[in-house]
């Protein structure tokens, strides 16, 4: 029975991740979620009680999945120029999967409308990402401060979660973004 229910629990956060990767966190429907999985709708409240449970433990996933990423992404290679193409590679491959998006870039979108637990969620995310991010920098910039470090990183993931909104916004243009990642290339932020 405790297998059933992991089963249920996991094609719920399959089907509710590519419901907002494609269409975002508004777009989520306990009842649409429940005719996709083929369980009832008191089957996704068992499991999530409420929207922003549901969201919050999308978010805890991806966090769980971009760690994993870091890590084997680490454990191949410390050549920041190949890392940096790593990460940038793995945003663009939203594109490869019918124009989806980041789970936290599309979030961070609506989060006038997202409550604050799931906003926390969203933080964090970025955290994780600026702090991996960092990491590769300092490969390449072992003297550079905390601070400078950090804002550079920042920079980093915020230019390539913009690239991806941007490509997604014009209807999932894989040339859009890597039009803008160039762009960023050009301007020295992913090198220098």
């Amino acid at each position: 029975m405790t297998e059933a229910r992991t089963d249920t629990r996991e094609a719920i956060l399959r089907s509710a991740r590519t419901t907002v990767e494609t269409h975002g966190y508004t777009a989520l429907s306990f009842r649409d979620l429940a005719s996709e999985v083929g369980v009832k709708s008191a089957s996704v409240h068992y499991h999530f009680p409420t929207k922003p449970d549901l969201a919050q433990a999308l978010l805890d996933r991806r966090c769980a999945d971009q760690e994993a990423f870091f890590e084997d992404l680490f454990s191949q290679t410390q050549n920041y120029e190949t890392l940096i193409k790593g990460y940038i590679a793995m945003f663009r491959s939203g594109f490869d999967d019918g124009n989806r998006m980041c789970v936290a870039g599309v979030m961070s979108a609506e989060i006038s409308g997202l409550p604050d637990p799931v906003r926390a969620a969203i933080r964090r995310f970025k955290d994780l990402n600026v702090a991996w991010i960092s990491k590769m920098l300092r490969i390449k910039h072992p003297r550079m401060g905390a601070e400078p470090l950090g804002q550079r990183a920042f920079a980093i993931y915020a230019a390539v979660e913009g690239a991806q909104l941007i490509a997604h916004g014009l209807g999932g243009d894989a040339a859009a973004f890597d039009e803008v990642i160039a762009g960023f290339e050009a301007s020295g932020l992913f090198s220098r």
